[in-house]
């Protein structure tokens, strides 16, 4: 789930960034400091947003950067357990498949793709489902569920298991012929 957190802290202005202005200096450092980095409780941080800065700052001796009180928003994105998501698969091994997911990847296993047994195509890097003959390739665009989101460390990355074995999650092609089978039958 992405999340806007507004945030109010000390921004360190370094002397090369003195000839701009308060506001994009302070954008510049907040966005090197913050923007791809994991935060336990609001995610992993894409963006520094409306950073709004106090013009009177304070210098310490021996340093030459001033510190200015400062405000901003951090957009970020915190994958939540049973959230759907739509992603572009990236890599495809024996034991299952990639899924970018934004700013992240998750992964899932053989046993979550299809209903039946998965069979792996190296030459084509694909897997292919071998009653159905349903094909996922690297390329592909996929939706999946978040079954779990796991945290090897607190400022680690988070890694996300996906399914893709309920209703209307998989290709789009898979449960597009599903409903029309379905108004057939009617």
């Amino acid at each position: 789930m992405y999340r806007l957190s507004r945030v109010r802290g000390i921004v360190r202005i370094p002397p090369p960034f003195f000839n701009l202005p308060f506001e994009k200096a302070a954008k510049l450092v907040l966005s090197e400091r913050f923007i791809g980095t994991t935060h336990p409780d609001i995610g992993v941080i894409i963006a520094v947003l409306d950073v709004k800065v106090s013009e009177e700052g304070r210098v310490i001796p021996g340093d030459g950067s001033t510190y200015h009180e400062a405000e901003f928003y951090l957009l970020s994105y915190k994958p939540e357990v049973k959230e759907v998501v739509e992603g572009q698969v990236v890599q495809i091994q024996r034991y299952g498949l990639t899924v970018t997911m934004g700013p992240m990847e998750g992964f899932a296993h053989v046993s979550q793709i299809m209903d039946e047994r998965v069979v792996h195509d190296p030459q084509r890097r694909a897997l292919i489902g071998e009653n159905t003959r349903r094909i996922i390739e690297v390329g592909d665009t996929v939706r999946a569920r978040i079954v779990s989101v796991a945290y090897s460390g607190p400022l680690s990355r988070p890694r996300a298991q996906l399914t893709l074995r309920q209703p209307y999650l998989g290709k789009e092609e898979w449960y597009t012929s599903r409903e029309e089978k379905e108004e057939k039958k009617k």
